[in-house]
């Protein structure tokens, strides 16, 4: 007893570092609570855009798919999606738009979000501990948020690399893909 007794008795600058738990613990719920839900209802179609040669983007939607276990998000290169883009509003950030290949654009329902807003957004769908990191880090101010996310686009291919053409999904969740068209479709006469 006497030796737990002194741990909580270590003092800095008046406060004991009990008091100082208690007040960081209340911070951090305070925070977690606050955070605010990104997550469209359910029916809300989500549809993310991401630059189909960039390894860092085809790592994140690797992510986002093993995560995803209620396959709520969709996905597409920009490269194959210039005229759709344009269609929805969001034609800057396809191929020869003013702003091509910058971001990543989520498409939630007739919503467009993009930079850090859209990554987040995706991680707030893919479930937990990503939903609360979502929330938390959207917290932060969007001209800081995006900063970071403008200083990662501008380096990473130098830093990821980049490979010649979009790579093809994996048969696993080829389905997931915009342009993948289910075989009943492709051919209706069956098997």
């Amino acid at each position: 007893m006497g030796m737990r007794r002194q741990a909580y008795k270590i003092q800095a600058n008046g406060i004991s570092f009990l008091q100082i738990l208690r007040i960081v613990s209340a911070l951090l719920l305070y925070l977690v609570v606050r955070a605010p839900d990104l997550r469209p209802p359910p029916h809300v179609s989500n549809v993310l855009f991401f630059d189909g040669v960039c390894n860092l983007c085809d790592g994140f939607v690797n992510f986002v798919a093993s995560w995803d276990k209620a396959e709520r998000v969709r996905f597409g290169a920009i490269q194959r999606h210039k005229e759709y883009l344009k269609g929805v509003g969001a034609g800057a950030f396809a191929e020869g738009g003013s702003k091509a290949l910058t971001t990543v654009v989520l498409l939630q329902g007739e919503d467009i979000y993009i930079k850090s807003a859209a990554a987040l957004r995706v991680m707030a769908l893919i479930g937990q501990p990503w939903t609360t990191v979502a929330g938390l880090l959207y917290m932060l101010p969007r001209g800081l948020r995006d900063y970071g996310y403008e200083t990662v686009a501008r380096h990473r291919y130098a830093v990821f690399g980049a490979s010649e053409t979009c790579r093809e999904p994996d048969p696993k969740f080829q389905a997931r893909f915009l342009e993948h068209v289910p075989e009943e479709e492709a051919m209706p006469w069956g098997k």
